[in-house]
């Protein structure tokens, strides 16, 4: 190789390092399609250290939230050989949600064969583009990347109206930061957006079935419709969450507890035709209320 070639290799070498965005490699040989190689950009985004992450693959990003149809998509086209461009929720190390778009594109040897896949991940939300994902334009919280509240009311009606013809239960989750104000005042704004989309993600991991639907309410309020079979089970699950966000260890000065926590208020109702999605606004509302003047960090629901 002479020295100009093995400069202008090094030169690649360094370009692919030290690009912004996140750069894999994948074995196209091996079931699976393992990983090979992680640049440094996909570690600033992910929170992985290429060791952590070798020989896994990339379905490792998306954690327990494997229902998104773009990820059947990347797989589909992966099989086959061929490349795509998806947008997908990933999962940093740390459990905070962000959106990418994902591209995947075949890599051949001289004689055609496919050898290997290179990724090259784009974090929307530094791009300022998060969601332009389809459909979710005018649907989705630019910092959280959840659906906001005009898409939460929407899909509530359908989901009222689906517990009603089939006669199924059906719960509303108001869920709040306790004492958020405070902290934004001792930690200020930035820190405050953080601790919004590290909760927000962990939230996120607990409610993702296609009957269920989150959303960023208002300010340091969520929201959740769901189906759900039985109101102790609900309980379980909203004590599961609070355990949840205190194990996120987000330092709070100003709570009793040293940490972040949130309350929850609930309601499980098997609807009737008359039911309508403001009465069990306002009860889990009302539940959040009680569960926040009782001290925070615990969960109010009734039936």
């Amino acid at each position: 190789m002479s020295s100009s070639a093995a400069a202008y290799q090094d030169l690649l070498v360094k370009v692919v390092s030290e690009a912004r965005e996140g750069i894999s490699i994948a074995d196209a040989q091996q079931q699976g399609f393992p990983l090979v190689y992680v640049n440094e950009g996909f570690e600033r985004l992910t929170g992985y250290r290429p060791d952590e992450v070798m020989a896994g693959n990339y379905r490792i990003l998306q954690g327990a939230d494997t229902d998104q149809p773009e990820i059947a998509v990347m797989l589909a086209a992966m099989a086959k050989g061929e490349g795509c461009r998806v947008t997908l929720r990933n999962y940093r190390k740390d459990g905070l949600m962000f959106w990418s778009e994902f591209s995947i594109s075949p890599l051949h040897d001289a004689q055609g064969k496919l050898t290997h896949f290179i990724g090259i991940m784009k974090d929307m939300a530094a791009r300022g583009r998060v969601g332009s994902q389809p459909e979710t334009s005018n649907d989705t919280d630019p910092l959280i990347g959840i659906s906001n509240r005009r898409r939460f009311e929407e899909r509530f009606v359908d989901l009222l109206h689906d517990a009603q013809r089939i006669h199924s239960g059906i719960s509303v989750l108001m869920i709040d930061l306790d004492h958020f104000k405070l902290f934004n005042e001792r930690y200020g704004r930035p820190a405050g957006d953080e601790c919004l989309r590290r909760v927000g993600a962990c939230i996120a991991k607990s409610f993702m079935r296609t009957s269920e639907c989150l959303a960023r309410y208002a300010g340091e309020e969520f929201a959740i419709v769901s189906f759900s079979t039985s109101i102790d089970a609900l309980r379980q699950h909203a004590q599961k969450l609070c355990e949840q966000v205190r194990a996120l260890n987000i330092p709070h000065g100003d709570s009793s507890r040293g940490l972040v926590t949130v309350s929850i208020g609930g309601i499980h109702r098997l609807p009737n035709r008359d039911t309508t999605k403001e009465l069990l606004v306002e009860l889990a509302t009302q539940e959040l209320h009680a569960a926040m003047r009782s001290g925070g960090d615990r969960v109010h629901i009734i039936g």
